[in-house]
This record gives C-alpha cells, structure tokens and sequence, in this order.
C-alpha cells in the first residue's frame, strides 16, 4: 500500500507525463496543416489541420490551363493535403492512447475526376407530416 506521499509523487509524475502528451500533441496537429503543389509549380493549395483550404495561389502559367484543368487540378491538390493532414492528425492521436490502426484505415481518395451529384428532386409534401416542424406538443397525460 502506498503512503500519501507516494500516491502524491506518483500522481504529480502521471499530470506532468499528460501534460507533456497534451503539448506534444497540441504541436503536432498545429504542424498538421499542408501544403501540395502540382508538378508544374502553377498552382499551391494550403489546408489547416481541420482540412479547411486556407491558401489558394496561382502562377501566370495556372491561367493558360483550360478551366476545368485548373478546377480539376485544385481539386485533387486539395483532396491529397486533405488526406495528408488527415494522416498527421490521427498520427497525432496515438501517443494519448489512440488506435494507430484508425490512421491505417483512412481512406484515400481515388485519383479520379470528381463525379457531379444527381439532381435531387424536390420532396413531395405531405400535410400531415410534421417531422421537419418546430412544432411541440404536450401531452398532459403523462405525469413526469
């Protein structure tokens, strides 16, 4: 059995090895934003750890691309950094005690041209559902 002593010094040594965790941590999903540049050198895509496109910049020679060229390019730029940063952050999980094999199953994005969504068509509406209102009934037969 430990004394108080002991249980103080051990708990003080497991807040400073969290708090040490906690700042390796901090600093790694900082260092997890991204930058990608295509081949060419015409366009540079920026993401923020969160995936967020934080910076977009174009060359001269970006502009003599077709425009869905350019759009393409932006594209997939933006899905690599998006999945490179994706991989940092969950890296960044691991020494807390996350599942290194959650960084293995993250997917990745196929090489290919993004496909345009289907049209939806518009709901056909029923007067009598209220599934989307705000509406709040009461009922005064039950007893809470």
């Amino acid at each position: 059995m430990q004394t108080p002593d002991e249980w103080l010094a051990d708990f003080e040594t497991k807040v400073a090895d969290l708090q040490r965790k906690a700042t390796d941590f901090k600093q790694a999903v900082d260092s997890s934003a991204t930058t990608e540049q295509s081949e060419d050198g015409a366009v540079t895509v920026s993401v923020a750890p969160s995936g967020a496109l934080t910076d977009l910049r174009l060359t001269d020679a970006a502009m003599t691309k077709s425009a869905d060229e350019l759009a393409a390019e932006i594209l997939a730029l933006t899905r690599q950094a998006r999945q490179t940063a994706a991989q940092s952050v969950a890296t960044a999980f691991v020494p807390l005690g996350g599942d290194s094999g959650v960084v293995q199953r993250i997917p990745v994005p196929a090489e290919e041209a993004p496909s345009t969504p289907e049209p939806t068509r518009p709901r056909a509406v029923d007067e009598d559902d209220y599934s989307e209102s705000n509406a709040v009934y009461r009922d005064d037969n039950r007893s809470w």
